[in-house]
């Protein structure tokens, strides 16, 4: 008994050492630097939080906002304090509604815009209010040859491509210095003009294959050729060393049908269904692409088209959903049309699946919000604006911008 006793202080000490270790791995714990997550994975890093849209008015509209529509950064004419040249002025403060393009540019510093009768990249740098909105490059549009012009992409050694939007043979590309180290001028030179492809919508450059993709039209896209017009997908080829793209017949891609749409404009309308945008699926060689009745998939590798309409949805697009309920009519030959995925001026897929679209309301040409898909349901915003595209703000997997 008395040895019991005389050993129970040991015992009781033996069971606080015991805890010793545990003591010291808890503070080890405390102070062991906490992982830090991959780059591009930071909440702050996701560019695909960040949407930009353009809203038509007078004055036009740009705005940077998150997915629940909050304006975090905006740019309209009477933001810029800079000194212009007069023409440039006159295209700024032109009666043109447009904001009809808007692309991330120059790592998230500049915004690329159709914007009023101009061309333009503008800085975006909202953390340094000196440069912010500073306009680096402008491009008139007050001629016969710009004056519809739809989109632009930015491509490597500071160079820009802007589509002419036009319906003539001699419509196309047209590629500019847009180094914001020269003097603003209304009408820059033209450094490369490529003909051909009519009709232009929709511009993306492809770091991996080195070129630049167009979608159009084969033809003119308003009838005056009297040919039917095919949607046309084409790829131009960039020469690292000449800084120039080239016409290549090997990399020309044509939908395999040409519809007139008198299904939504009425009998005898003229004009083909031509495309509007050209969209990169993160991390896949895959485009899809939107016409004004619907749309396709196209795979870059193997140079088809490889669904069509609600199989594209199905695959690609899940949560997808007609905006109004009126996108059906009769064509030429008295066949009734649903068209559901008709005049989807923009739509645009983030890394994470989610997507966004601006459908035209049906026999309009821009929409009035912006609809949002994630997880499979699909929410507003940007409600009452006049839009005619929404674009993620950023560089999606597989597709960066020079």
């Amino acid at each position: 008994m008395l040895l019991l006793v005389g050993l129970q202080p040991l015992i009781m000490l033996g069971g606080f050492l015991r805890w010793i270790p545990f003591l010291f791995e808890s503070l080890a714990d405390y102070y062991i630097p906490p992982i830090q997550p991959q780059e591009r994975l930071r909440p702050e890093r996701r560019p695909w939080q960040q949407i930009v849209t353009g809203v038509y008015g007078r004055p036009p509209l740009l705005k940077i906002h998150d997915r629940d529509g909050v304006v975090n950064w905006s740019f309209q004419r009477d933001d810029v304090t800079q000194p212009l040249p007069d023409d440039v002025h006159k295209c700024l403060y032109a009666h043109a509604n447009d904001a009809t393009e808007l692309k991330y540019m120059n790592n998230g510093t500049s915004v690329g815009a159709v914007y009023s009768d101009l061309a333009l990249v503008i800085n975006h740098t909202p953390e340094n209010l000196a440069t912010d909105k500073l306009i680096t490059f402008a491009l008139c549009r007050r001629n016969e040859v710009l004056w519809n012009a739809h989109t632009l992409e930015p491509l490597p050694g500071n160079l820009l491509a802007i589509g002419t939007t036009g319906q003539r043979a001699w419509d196309g590309i047209l590629v500019y210095n847009a180094s914001a180290a020269n003097a603003l001028v209304a009408n820059p030179p033209i450094l490369q003009n490529i003909t051909g492809l009519r009709a232009i919508h929709g511009l993306i450059w492809d770091e991996q294959g080195q070129m630049l993709w167009a979608a159009g039209t084969d033809a003119a896209a308003d009838g005056t050729d009297l040919v039917p017009a095919y949607g046309t997908i084409v790829g131009y080829p960039w020469d690292s060393r000449t800084g120039l793209l080239s016409k290549d017949d090997r990399f020309i891609y044509k939908l395999p049908e040409a519809y007139l749409i008198e299904a939504e404009w009425g009998k005898g309308y003229p004009w083909w269904a031509g495309l509007h945008d050209l969209v990169p699926i993160p991390g896949q060689r895959k485009f899809l692409v939107s016409e004004d009745r619907g749309l396709h998939a196209f795979d870059i590798e193997t140079g088809q088209f490889t669904e069509h309409y609600e199989n594209v949805t199905n695959k690609y697009l899940q949560g997808f959903e007609v905006t109004t309920n009126d996108r059906h009519g009769y064509t030429s030959d008295g066949k009734w049309e649903e068209l559901p995925q008709s005049d989807l001026k923009s739509f645009s897929i983030a890394p994470d699946g989610s997507f966004i679209y601006v459908q035209s309301l049906w026999t309009k040409f821009r929409g009035f919000y912006t609809s949002l898909v994630v997880h499979g349901k699909r929410r507003k915003i940007n409600i009452g604006d006049e839009i005619y595209r929404s674009r993620w703000f950023g560089n999606l997997d597989g597709w960066p911008k020079p």
